[in-house]
């Protein structure tokens, strides 16, 4: 507590809560700038965040003494991860592993080839790159592979908000793009959860060690806890009491717990908060009504400071050099290549659509954004990155997703083979009706029959009664996306 006139960095809250409204204030309005070029909300926030650190304001004289205090950094960034954990819940949240299913064929070949590629690029520049990790002490091991997850990701959350604002997000495009991003986040995630453990310095032994452990953390939670949770769902559920006190209390108990045996195992608070995500039962209304009420939250207050926290460690001064800056430029290529191209290919002997519409995918998966800066933020708080491959990433993260609106709108323009899309939303419209919960006990329906005349009545039928509910709920979801 602070007395009359007297200074307030003498109080921790104080010193917090106008960090905490600096932060804010400049993210919005950064925000607010960038969407008249349809960039999403999450690009001011990175952008905010390196304006704050000591590469364009740390100029400043008395600016990082008079608002960043070193005893008030611990506070801020303890919020900041507590927001970390909240948002990775909620990615859990959001993915719909019922979309997964249904787009099985196209989405797993191609996420096998959207890993494998970048990863295998990721080891061979974290070898290149080793060298510039100068006093870092973390094992070679972990470096390599902190970096090849850092290739490896795409941003699910920035994906959907730039699917959202170019009406894409409910396209046939748009849902194999999302279920790809998700098979790829899930995977890559439990290799950062192992690249986590071998930065403590563990023996190849230990990674082991720890890798059999994640699995059966995740066999756990998936066979035993999700599978309890659903019959003490399923209970309220038959009553219509599904969002009651009880059931939504028990879902951040769940979160809490999990997170907290993550971390005590070694790996992050945060693959325990994801995992838990992907825990909580799909049926009625439950998940609508927690991501409704955490989104806001997360989006609005939590982000900002995660990445306000991010900015106060990015130094883009420490790329001094003409070397770093051609670094930096064979990164972006050898990001986007590894990327682009697999995709593309792969989705094309797959899913046999256009190439444009292929290319698209490519340029979709190539967004990283936010996933890779929690990436980045992990290996600099475990002391695994430097501060200035740190710095070469976070630009390369930000100019990657700030061309992926305007190379997307270039091709989606010149795609000019509608029929294939068309043919695609009604058989994603039919999969709907055949596993609609008004359906449950339709009879077995051949894929083959698809031509049938009863079924493309039922879908016919099915789109005509929805067709209110399904503007209503995408209003809804359109609202709620845009916040990325």
């Amino acid at each position: 507590m602070v007395t009359l006139f007297e200074n307030p960095h003498e109080s921790a809250l104080a010193m917090f809560l106008l960090q905490v409204f600096i932060t804010l204030i400049v993210c919005k309005i950064l925000a607010k700038l960038l969407s008249f070029i349809r960039q999403p909300q999450v690009i001011g926030q990175i952008i905010a965040g390196i304006i704050f650190g000591p590469s364009i304001l740390g100029y400043a004289k008395g600016w990082s003494s008079a608002l960043w205090p070193a005893s008030t950094l611990k506070i801020f960034q303890l919020i900041a991860n507590l927001g970390l954990i909240f948002f990775m819940f909620f990615l859990g949240l959001e993915l719909d592993l019922n979309q997964i299913k249904a787009n099985w064929k196209v989405t797993i070949p191609v996420a096998c080839v959207s890993i494998i590629v970048p990863v295998g690029i990721g080891c061979a520049v974290a070898l290149w790159f080793y060298e510039l990790n100068d006093g870092i002490v973390a094992s070679k091991t972990a470096f390599i592979l902190f970096i090849a997850s850092g290739f490896g990701f795409s941003a699910f959350p920035v994906l959907a908000t730039l699917l959202n604002s170019m009406n894409l997000l409910n396209e046939p495009i748009g849902i194999q793009t999302i279920c790809l991003a998700a098979v790829e986040d899930i995977v890559v995630w439990v290799v950062l959860a192992v690249a986590s453990a071998f930065s403590s310095g563990g023996s190849a032994l230990q990674g082991l060690y720890t890798l059999l452990l994640t699995l059966a953390f995740i066999a756990i939670m998936i066979f035993i806890i999700r599978p309890i949770f659903n019959r003490i769902h399923g209970f309220y559920l038959r009553r219509h009491d599904d969002c009651n006190v009880y059931i939504v209390v028990g879902c951040f108990l769940l979160l809490l717990i999990a997170s907290f045996t993550t971390e005590v195992m070694g790996i992050h608070a945060f693959f325990g908060a994801f995992i838990a995500g992907l825990c909580i039962p799909r049926k009625g209304e439950l998940v609508e009504f927690l991501s409704i009420r955490i989104e806001l939250l997360i989006v609005e207050f939590f982000l900002p400071l995660y990445f306000a926290n991010s900015g106060l460690k990015t130094r883009l001064n420490l790329l001094n050099t003409g070397r770093s800056w051609w670094t930096l430029a064979i990164l972006i290529i050898l990001a986007s290549v590894s990327k682009i191209i697999p995709v593309t290919i792969a989705t094309k002997i797959c899913a046999r659509k256009s190439w444009y519409y292929c290319a698209s995918m490519g340029v979709l998966m190539n967004t990283r954004g936010i996933v890779q800066l929690v990436v980045l933020n992990i290996g600099v708080q475990l002391k695994v990155i430097s501060p200035v491959i740190f710095a070469m990433f976070v630009l390369m993260a930000t100019i990657l997703t700030l061309l992926t609106s305007p190379i997307l709108s270039f091709l989606s323009k010149r795609d000019s083979d509608p029929k294939i899309l068309e043919e695609s939303k009604t058989a994603y419209d039919l999969h709907i009706v055949l596993e609609g919960e008004n359906n449950l006990n339709r009879p077995s329906i051949d894929k083959n029959d698809l031509s049938n005349g009863t079924i493309s009545a039922i879908v016919e039928t099915k789109k005509l009664s929805t067709s209110s509910n399904n503007e209503n709920g995408q209003r809804r979801k359109s609202s709620r996306m845009t916040l990325f």
